[in-house]
C-alpha cells in the first residue's frame, strides 16, 4: 500500500474508550478560593452524579481544604496553594489533594469512633476527620519532600451510615 493509499484509508478501528470526566483546579489555600473550587465542581459533575454523592463529595473536599486553608500554610509565606484533582470512576469520586504546607499531624489519620458526647455540650471543632474517614474509602497520605499528598475515593453508595 502506497503512502497516499494509507493515509486515504483513515484510523486503524480501535476499541472505543471510555473517557472520565475529570476534574483539576490549581488555587490558594483561602476559604473565598476553596468556595469557588467547590461551585466550579458542582457544575462540572451535577449532571452525571446524584444529589446525594455530590453532597458528601463536597463536604469531604470543603473540610479538607477548608483544614489546609486554616492549619496547612506555612507561617509567614502567605495562604500557600494546592491542587486538586477529582476523577469519575467506576465505583466513585476519586480525589487528591497536594498542598506545601505543613505536615499533617499523625492522630488525623489514626481510625476513630465519634466519642459519647453531652448534646447540650458539643465542642465547636474536632469532627472534621471523623467525617472525612466516614465518607471516603482507601484514604491515603504521604509527605513527599514539602508536599502533603491526600487521596481518597468517595463511593456513589455508602455502604452503611456512619458510626459512632
Amino acid at each position: 500500500m502506497s503512502s497516499i493509499e494509507r493515509q486515504n484509508a483513515g484510523p486503524k478501528s480501535r476499541p472505543a474508550t471510555r473517557t472520565q470526566p475529570m476534574f483539576h483546579r490549581v488555587l490558594q489555600a483561602d476559604p473565598q478560593d476553596v468556595r469557588q473550587a467547590l461551585t466550579d465542581l458542582r457544575a462540572r459533575f451535577t449532571p452525571a452524579v446524584d444529589a446525594d454523592a455530590m453532597g458528601r463529595l463536597e463536604l469531604v473536599l470543603a473540610e479538607v481544604m477548608n483544614n489546609v486553608a486554616e492549619h496547612a500554610a506555612a507561617p509567614g509565606a502567605g495562604s500557600g496553594s494546592m491542587h486538586l484533582c477529582v476523577i469519575m470512576q467506576e465505583g466513585g469520586l476519586s480525589c487528591a489533594i497536594t498542598d506545601d504546607g505543613g505536615k499533617l499531624p499523625a492522630d488525623c489519620l489514626k481510625p476513630r469512633n465519634l466519642p459519647a458526647l453531652d448534646p447540650l455540650d458539643l465542642p465547636e471543632g474536632g469532627f472534621g476527620w471523623f467525617l472525612i474517614q466516614g465518607l471516603t474509602q482507601s484514604l491515603c497520605y504521604y509527605r513527599e519532600d514539602h508536599r502533603n499528598c491526600l487521596a481518597f475515593t468517595v463511593p456513589y453508595q455508602l455502604s452503611g451510615p456512619i458510626s459512632g
